[in-house]
């Protein structure tokens, strides 16, 4: 490959797209084609002789330059070349990861803290291997696959099925996109996660739901409550009628066909969950309850540990080519301000959700700061669903009716 370089220089911008220094295993081969790269950039002339001068070369590393032009053919294959050097450079950096691997199982560390870095690593060597720029052509065609997959029915992105936001939203959440659902607690952020992913698992396709606060039995009762419209804390803890028997066994059956699978209210490292999740390849939605709740080895300061864990969340999304759901608690900042509106910056982890999130969705209820609001049975609250970052369409807000005891939401409320 240097040696191709160095009997014929126009082909060294060609492979500078292709090859890092980092590439070549032997650092007086990084340090001769880092020397290749800088003349040229440079516009000065590049051959054995000049580049020798520049290296200021010893006796032997000009034999070694000359070496490498005599046991060169021709530049004709240069293309070829810088293709075998990055395999081999692949080779290098998978033997690496691996044992490092290997020594971090032979230390005794969880396989949850091991797999993500690897992962990673080896996301990153599949990414070097189709290079790092794309040609014109190469992103043409990626293009037009992509609209011949619209054009064929498939859907770039994963609809709520709540169809104002949606809209908002750009037709849905995006596949391969993180985003975080936020409120304070009792909001009703749980029951639109869930009423979200009972939507798609019934109309697109399996969801995964890892719920690290709620039994499953909690949240079967809920998407129970939803499908009968029958009160959850009825379903949970009292006696039933005849008729609130038979609405529920309708619902069960119903659900019991839909494929939303649901973890047991354990909580995870980000890594864990992830394992959890990949394991099931089918997924059009991943739903996390909730951001705050992972477990963190605490080795680093919270900040950084959280960046990481929104890191890994987003990574899932692009490894599962489906969006990624998370929902996260706000501070008590936002009840210190007149009206008690959510902003981005009363997130917890502020820093790492605004970073990787393709979208963040902020909930607030008047009524839960109003002590004299007194509901109507049967009768819906307003959830004010504000859309505070959107990369992919607009940002703005959108009202929701929601009743509780079932966990329904539904279009905007009307009286």
């Amino acid at each position: 490959m240097l040696g191709s370089m160095l009997i014929d220089s126009s082909c060294i911008r060609t492979i500078a797209g292709k090859l890092r220094e980092t590439d070549f295993r032997l650092a007086l081969n990084q340090e001769i084609y880092r020397t290749l790269l800088n003349m040229d950039m440079d516009g000065r002339p590049v051959d054995g002789l000049t580049v020798a001068d520049e290296l200021k070369a010893s006796p032997d590393t000009r034999r070694y330059i000359a070496q490498l032009m005599e046991m060169t053919p021709t530049a004709a294959n240069a293309t070829e070349y810088a293709q075998i050097v990055q395999d081999c450079a692949r080779r290098r950096g998978l033997k690496e990861a691996l044992g490092e691997a290997l020594e971090s199982l032979d230390k005794g560390e969880a396989q949850e803290d091991i797999l993500p870095p690897l992962e990673t690593k080896i996301s990153d060597l599949n990414t070097r291997a189709g290079g790092d720029l794309l040609a014109p052509e190469a992103q043409l065609d990626l293009f037009f696959q992509h609209r011949e997959r619209i054009d064929a029915g498939e859907a770039p992105f994963v609809r709520t099925g709540l169809r104002q936001l949606d809209r908002l939203l750009g037709g849905g959440m995006v596949n391969s996109g993180l985003y975080f659902l936020a409120a304070r607690p009792g909001i009703g952020k749980t029951a639109l996660a869930i009423s979200i992913a009972e939507f798609v698992a019934n109309n697109i396709g399996s969801v995964a739901f890892v719920s690290m606060e709620m039994s499953a039995e909690q949240i079967t009762a809920r998407r129970v409550a939803a499908v009968s419209k029958v009160d959850s804390n009825v379903i949970l803890t009292e006696a039933m009628t005849d008729e609130e028997y038979r609405r529920t066994s309708e619902a069960a059956r119903i659900i019991g066909r839909t494929p939303l699978y649901v973890t047991a209210g354990k909580a995870y490292t980000p890594g864990r969950m992830a394992s959890v999740v990949r394991a099931r390849k089918d997924c059009r939605l991943v739903v996390v309850d909730h951001f705050s709740l992972f477990l963190l080895p605490g080795r680093q300061a919270s900040h950084i540990e959280y960046a990481s864990a929104a890191h890994t969340l987003k990574r899932l999304a692009q490894a599962m080519g489906a969006p990624v759901l998370c929902l996260a608690q706000l501070n008590r900042e936002n009840e210190k301000r007149t009206g008690n509106k959510p902003r981005i910056s009363d997130l917890r982890a502020t820093g790492a959700a605004e970073e990787d999130a393709d979208g963040i969705i902020l909930l607030h209820r008047e009524d839960y700061y109003d002590p004299k609001f007194e509901r109507k049975p049967q009768e819906p609250v307003v959830v004010e669903a504000t859309v505070a970052k959107n990369r992919h369409g607009r940002t703005g807000h959108v009202d929701l009716s929601f009743w509780p005891e079932t966990n329904t939401f539904r279009e905007k409320y009307v009286k």
